[in-house]
């Protein structure tokens, strides 16, 4: 039941038996020396809360015949390190495994549809994931500060990968995005400061504002050619018209000059771009967008083909006081 074995901070081990089909909210809450736990085929449910803060349990099997892992089941569980999860498992719960620090392996199960958020959080030894193509959905900030996740792939139905789902994952140098993405939110791969490059699927047709921000290893950004949304032109990403510059590679370095098509640079179009140091904009550009410069500290020159555009709020921040524009 709920609480059964809450803040039996001495207990070791449990043995459950094979007619228990649930594990109750709160069950095993701050048993932090539970060590040893064999979770029987019967169990179909774990609750919220089951196993959280059980920082001394360091192995755990999600048997084949559970449906369901709830919201905290296994939160802060910090001598966890090895997590297989079931077949029959449809859905990981919101921080399900969050701050599992010693986390370094996982393998999700055929069946589940979704990941909840902050499901894996600041899993810090966690080195790869694949999530299986029964996924639809990777929630918010599902693998955000995994600093030591290098590789990603993400299953072929998966329709979304939500706001900040890999925001500070610093060591993330290989991504495949599955065929069925249609979304990419709000700073989804920001701080992956080791991506060096990216390829949007041609179904997607929603980037977030700072999905790429701060990826300061990016030199590439392409996108598939029937893309109906976007479009890849030397790395650079734009709108499917060529348009609206939406975001230059950080690390992409020298001088670049916008093509005459161009009528808008978007929000942080150009942020952090620390190689770039001269820019020629064409006499299309109408507007510049809010931080589309910030922080360039290297750019020594902006020059303006026609008539000055608007100016977003701050778009020339933090530049090298010294540069022409």
């Amino acid at each position: 039941g709920n609480n059964a074995f809450r803040y039996c901070t001495s207990l070791t081990n449990v043995m459950i038996g094979s007619s228990v089909t649930s594990i109750g909210d709160g069950a095993f809450y701050l048993c932090t020396s539970l060590t040893n736990v064999i979770i029987p085929n019967s169990v179909t449910s774990i609750g919220n809360e089951a196993f959280s803060q059980c920082s001394s349990l360091s192995n755990v099997t999600i048997p084949n015949n559970t449906t369901s892992i709830g919201d905290d089941a296994f939160y802060w569980c910090i001598g966890l390190t090895n997590v297989t999860i079931g077949s029959s498992v449809t859905s990981i719960g919101n921080e399900a495994f969050s701050s599992c620090t010693s986390l370094s392996s996982v393998t999700i199960g055929s069946s589940v549809t979704s990941i909840g958020e902050r499901a894996f959080e600041a899993c810090k030894s966690l080195i790869s994931v694949t999530i299986p193509n029964s996924v639809t959905d990777v929630g918010v900030y599902a693998f955000s500060s995994c600093t030591t996740l290098s590789s990603v792939i993400i299953g072929s139905n998966v329709t979304s990968i939500q706001n900040g789902a890999f925001y500070v994952c610093t060591s993330l140098t290989n991504v495949t995005i599955g065929s069925s993405v249609t979304s990419i939110g709000y700073r989804a791969f920001c701080w992956c400061t080791s991506l060096a490059n990216i390829t949007i699927p041609n179904g997607v047709t929603n980037i977030g504002n700072e999905a790429f921000y701060y990826c300061t290893s990016l030199t590439s950004i392409m996108v598939d050619v029937f893309n109906p949304a976007y479009s890849s032109l030397d790395g650079v990403l734009f709108n499917k018209n060529q348009t609206t510059l939406i975001k230059y590679p950080e690390s992409k370095a020298g001088s670049y000059t916008i093509p005459s098509n161009v009528t808008s640079i978007g929000y942080r179009a150009f942020s952090e771009c620390t190689g770039l140091t001269n820019v020629m904009i064409g006499s299309s550009v109408a507007s510049i967008g809010d931080y589309a410069f910030y922080d360039s500290r290297h750019l020594i020159g902006v020059y303006f083909r026609g008539n000055a555009p608007s100016l977003g709020s701050s778009a020339f921040w933090y530049i090298d006081i010294n540069a022409k524009v």
